[in-house]
């Protein structure tokens, strides 16, 4: 991840960066007389700062590297709106002057506001069984809410998944100016295309959910999910490996056997993941974290090497901990 370590380091609040910040926010957005910026640690995806306004208004700004393409960010936001039209508690993004949502930002970011929603995340080590639970539920009813408020699309507006796949690959064999993938053994990448190929269901993915995406009351009542620039078709379930491995972990490289259970039965309570075969799910968490590891929007996580060259045992982890 190192073009976006050095893009997040040469940009500060100084006074001179400041300055800039808030004359391309009156440009772009109508909030009022802006009167004080403060960086946050909110999420991974992108830089960001909440912006208090002389109307005592407070919203987030958000500067997504130039890795995360303008079509993607406006489906997001758009997204975000219908999931606030049906009570689904998230920070839904302002529109810009022009009626998009995605305004140019500073070293050829791209800008979004949001509305603030108050909360806090919770370290991944600080999770207990009835905060994973939370998370369970908060994901079955958005899967759900996806698939009934969004179109459903066939490809992606790349591509579909097996040729992202290889066009993923190519940028690191053709060494591109981007963060690129390392060199995985040849059979493990032979046997990924083959799991692309399995019957898989259907549907929208969050893309990252990880404890910086989670916002957390005082009582530690989830309250919100954030970090949505990921949003993507997929297998919906893409987002239950990844809160398996991000969430339900003891700390010693093995799973929280009663994390990994709440988990699981929480979303089967909404979303009937028995009998799921959990594979394709893998397949497709695995070909999407290399697509998006390839073009700089996240980094591959810790110990994807070890997934990658045996899928199906993952899948077999997940599966034994869901329920019956």
């Amino acid at each position: 991840m190192g073009a976006r370590r050095e893009w997040e380091y040469n940009w500060g609040m100084d006074d001179q960066n400041t300055y800039l910040l808030n004359g391309l926010l009156t440009r772009g957005f109508a909030l009022g007389r802006i009167v004080r910026f403060r960086e946050m640690a909110r999420g991974r995806q992108a830089a960001t700062y909440e912006v208090m306004t002389a109307q005592q208004n407070e919203y987030v700004v958000y500067l997504y590297p130039p890795t995360h393409e303008v079509g993607r960010l406006e489906a997001m936001a758009t997204a975000l709106g219908r999931f606030v039209e049906n009570r689904f508690t998230v920070a839904s993004m302002v529109r810009a002057k022009g009626g998009e949502f995605v305004a140019e930002g500073p070293q050829g970011t791209r800008m979004m506001v949001s509305e603030v929603v108050n909360g806090s995340a919770v370290p991944a080590e600080q999770m207990r069984e009835h905060d994973v639970s939370q998370v369970g539920l908060r994901l079955a009813w958005m899967h759900r809410l996806l698939a009934e408020q969004l179109l459903r699309v066939k490809e992606d507006e790349n591509g579909g998944l097996v040729e992202q796949l290889e066009g993923a690959l190519e940028r690191r064999l053709a060494d591109a100016p981007v963060p690129v993938l390392p060199s995985f053994p040849a059979a493990h990448v032979s046997r990924l295309r083959e799991l692309l190929l399995l019957p898989s269901m259907e549907g929208w993915v969050h893309g990252e959910i990880t404890a910086a995406a989670l916002l957390h009351d005082a009582d530690r009542q989830l309250r919100t999910v954030t970090d949505w620039a990921l949003l993507h078709w997929g297998n919906p379930l893409e987002d239950v490996v990844d809160a398996f491995l991000s969430l339900c972990s003891n700390g010693k490289g093995g799973v929280d056997e009663g994390q990994a259970r709440a988990l699981l039965e929480s979303y089967d309570s909404l979303r009937t993941v028995r009998r799921t075969p959990w594979t394709p799910a893998v397949g497709r968490w695995l070909a999407q974290r290399m697509i998006d590891a390839s073009y700089g929007r996240r980094p591959l996580p810790k110990g994807f090497g070890k997934w990658l060259a045996s899928p199906e045992e993952l899948a077999t982890g997940i599966a034994s901990h869901g329920p019956g």
